[in-house]
């Protein structure tokens, strides 16, 4: 998946799944820690490429592209 849009962009995007999450710099990306207390999903985003990666419990992660992509695409 890519997003090259802002950082404020991907976080109002990111509200729209409705999961609580919080986010981290990590260098050169950031990060959204989901807290939904049943699964370990984290989003990575490197804006400097658009590159991003959802990581986590595969059960969960599914749902989460599956929307994240609408979401981009629409």
């Amino acid at each position: 998946m890519q997003f090259k849009g802002s950082l404020e962009e991907l976080k109002a995007l990111v509200a729209e799944l409705d999961v609580p999450c919080r986010w981290q710099h990590r260098g050169v990306f950031e990060m959204a820690i989901f807290e939904d207390e049943v699964s370990n999903l984290k989003l990575n985003w490197w804006p400097a490429t658009g590159q991003l990666q959802v990581v986590g419990d595969p059960e969960v992660r599914e749902g989460v592209v599956e929307k994240l992509t609408a979401l981009l695409n629409r």
